[in-house]
């Protein structure tokens, strides 16, 4: 009945996390989107239909709109508990109802949300990079370092603008003979573009 995907299902929440103890998380809304230019028919598919009632488990989303649907957990207890079951959502062609793609929810029931972790190997911690010699004692000291690095007035620029600024304000060649040294107006003009280009 499922046969391969052929376009990209958009569905979220990507996977669903029941707490035994809190009943506000055993009702839940999955997300259906079809951004495609036409209109698609949709089906819901469970691992374990008896703990899972889903609300208009089938229906058809218009063109670039979506679709909620409700889903109830039925057996909230503790022998089902960190039992991992999955939905399936299956995108059909409206007309011709045949198969173009599908999306699975995993969803998991567990004692207490406030203790549930993910699973370790979908996260890794990351590593300190190797770049730098420097050693950070603290954050602050990271932020200074960066900040130092990236923000504030270079010397060099400021330098480079100085020179540029002085040269702008000789005389040049066509001006009278206020000064011994003058400089041409072609020089002045390259000295605007570089005063231009650092500031």
């Amino acid at each position: 009945m499922m046969t391969e995907c052929k376009v990209p299902v958009f569905v979220s929440p990507q996977s669903l996390t029941f707490s035994l103890e809190d009943k506000s998380s055993h009702r839940q809304i999955i997300t259906l989107f079809n951004p495609y230019d036409f209109p698609v028919r949709f089906k819901v598919f469970c691992t374990c239909t008896k703990k899972y009632t889903v609300v208009e488990p089938e229906g058809s989303i218009s063109a670039s709109s979506r679709v909620d649907i409700v889903v109830r957990h039925n057996a909230p207890a503790p022998a089902f508990c960190d039992i991992r079951d999955k939905f399936r959502i299956q995108m059909q062609y409206y007309t011709t109802k045949k198969v173009i793609g599908h999306k699975d929810v995993e969803t998991i029931l567990v004692r207490s949300s406030d203790n549930f972790e993910l699973p370790a190997e979908n996260f890794k911690q990351l590593l300190r990079s190797d770049i730098s010699n420097d050693n950070y004692d603290n954050e602050s000291e990271i932020r200074q370092h960066f900040n130092s690095n990236t923000t504030g007035p270079n010397f060099t620029t400021l330098l480079m603008a100085g020179v540029c600024i002085c040269g702008l304000l000789l005389p040049s060649s066509e001006d009278s003979d206020i000064l011994n040294f003058r400089i041409s107006f072609h020089l002045k003009l390259a000295l605007a573009f570089v005063l231009g280009k650092n500031v």
